[in-house]
């Protein structure tokens, strides 16, 4: 019992977040809206997280506009030995529009493999200039040889203006 209850344990448990650097916050394909660097001070360590967002696909009024939200490693720091990293885990992710209101809620993205991806299909229903708000929730984790503890829940919200034809 003790063995399934750990082996439980072990698999439910997030993924590393090995550190890329400045691989998804440079201006590219995972970034082509804005990126932020945010440090966040969890119980065994420091974490420098990257946010970048970005649209996969031309926003268009009444077709869905598809927005991809990465979240990578830039660099941590772990203050106790048993401790082998940090995990990470979307609780919850939505965009609402300045110009109606309107709000949209979220998937997972599976494009990355060293960073966490969670995505959206926005509809805008006007061409104008949107200012669109990205509230994002997740939990960190610390992660132990076997399993992990949570350490803390983060919300954070960002802007971004998105012109639509």
């Amino acid at each position: 019992m003790i063995i399934v209850a750990l082996a439980v344990w072990q698999l439910t448990s997030p993924q590393p977040l090995p550190m890329v650097g400045s691989k998804y916050s440079a201006f590219g394909p995972y970034s082509n809206r804005g990126s932020w660097t945010i440090m966040e001070t969890m119980r065994y360590g420091r974490a420098y997280l990257t946010i970048s967002i970005s649209n996969v696909t031309f926003p268009r009024t009444d077709i869905g506009t598809d927005y991809s939200l990465v979240i990578s490693d830039v660099n941590h720091t772990i203050t106790n030995s048993i401790v082998k990293g940090f995990g990470v885990r979307v609780t919850s992710l939505s965009i609402q529009d300045s110009v109606d209101g309107s709000i949209s809620t979220w998937g997972n993205g599976h494009d990355v493999s060293d960073a966490v991806q969670p995505t959206s299909i926005f509809f805008f229903r006007t061409s104008t200039n949107h200012m669109l708000r990205f509230t994002l929730t997740f939990q960190l984790y610390d992660l132990l040889p076997l399993g992990s503890i949570p350490d803390q829940t983060v919300t954070k919200s960002f802007n971004i203006t998105q012109t639509v034809l």
